[in-house]
């Protein structure tokens, strides 16, 4: 009889000695394959410079026209300070590069393909744009949109983007008074307007803020995500969107209170604000990590079998401000809003934006997405 209770006892030992091997095996797996992925995710910016292909598959209905014929390329690289990131962004049509816009040195710069965009609303729309905009361009202080139209690059400066916003801003707050001054009960929004204009992108306000928006975006991340490995060399991501969503706005409830000097949002609404997320509601990825590196990634868009694929590369060359651009002043902008909202302006042709923003950017000099 004791022979056989020792028998036991040391078989049930040796079963659950290989049983704890094995999850330990699996944990040792999952935090090796948790390990790998942060560490890629971490060092996506460490090369002096890093791009990032876009493009879309399986999309749904007449979207699938775009599929992978459309695609959005970011460049950034690293400055000469810790805030300063050159950056470019294009959009391409096959190998047509339609758009783009870039930031280095303190400038915006512009660059747009009229006649390859204007040849998707059909046949002799270019030389009907053209013509129109050749007329505008003529008018004193707006030359600048011929070289739009011949495909050059135009620049704004950030003094001159300041100084026109701020104008911009005189003007909205004197129409505000004066509207104000018809409706007193309201006399309260003109001062969080003042209160808010005074809170630029490097105040203290703003930057403390930014501090608590990426530390919850983290820790939120750390605590949702879920990560393990499908192959060598590949991992799969999900995450939950109501507790990733919750998390989030839990841990920036009162930092955003504290921000806007405001009362916070009834907890009852948040809730039920966030009982509108699906339960089962997930974000799905795929990544692919090549020696350490991250080198493309597979982001699903939920409830569908459409997703964005992004390579990601390291060029050799930085982003740099482009040659020879034409740079805008602040009285040229204020034309080109003056004449954009005259009654002069022909019907037909179609609106042009005030300030530098457009769907893309790229380099000084035009080339294909490699």
């Amino acid at each position: 009889m004791r022979l056989r209770r020792k028998i036991v006892t040391a078989s049930v030992s040796v079963v659950c000695g290989l049983a704890l091997a094995a999850c330990g095996q699996q944990v040792v797996a999952h935090v090796s394959a948790a390990d790998t992925v942060h560490s890629a995710l971490s060092g996506v910016f460490n090369s002096p410079t890093t791009r990032f292909d876009v493009t879309a598959q399986n999309l749904p209905g007449t979207a699938s026209l775009a599929d992978g014929s459309f695609s959005v390329v970011i460049t950034t690289s690293k400055g000469s300070s810790a805030t300063s990131w050159p950056t470019e962004i294009s959009v391409y049509h096959e190998s047509a590069d339609l758009a783009d816009i870039l930031t280095a040195g303190g400038a915006f710069y512009l660059r747009v393909d009229v006649k390859d965009i204007a040849a998707f609303t059909g046949p002799g729309a270019y030389s009907t744009i053209s013509s129109e905009i050749s007329q505008i361009a003529a008018r004193p202080g707006l030359a600048f949109l011929g070289d739009i139209l011949a495909g050059k690059w135009v620049g704004i400066s950030k003094s001159t983007y300041l100084a026109l916003e701020k104008q911009i801003l005189k003007k909205d707050i004197a129409s505000e008074q004066q509207l104000l001054n018809q409706l007193p009960s309201e006399k309260g929004m003109l001062s969080e307007l003042k209160s808010l204009a005074k809170l630029g992108p490097n105040s203290p306000k703003v930057k403390e803020l930014r501090l608590e928006v990426t530390s919850s975006l983290s820790q939120s991340l750390l605590t949702w995500l879920s990560i393990r490995q499908k192959a060598d060399g590949e991992y799969s991501l999900n995450l939950p969107v109501r507790s990733f969503v919750g998390s989030v706005v839990d841990k920036l409830a009162k930092p955003v209170e504290s921000f806007l000097d405001q009362p916070a949002v009834p907890q009852s609404e948040i809730s039920k604000a966030l009982k509108e997320i699906p339960a089962g509601l997930t974000v799905n990825a795929n990544l692919w990590i090549s020696n350490g590196s991250l080198t493309k990634i597979q982001a699903f868009i939920p409830t569908t079998s459409a997703y964005l694929e992004i390579g990601i590369s390291h060029p050799s060359s930085p982003v740099t401000a482009p040659s020879g651009a034409t740079m805008l002043t602040a009285a040229q902008l204020e034309g080109l809003v003056g004449d954009l909202y005259s009654p002069k302006l022909p019907s037909s042709l179609p609106m042009i934006p005030a300030s530098p923003s457009v769907s893309g950017i790229q380099t000084g000099t035009s080339s294909s997405p490699a």
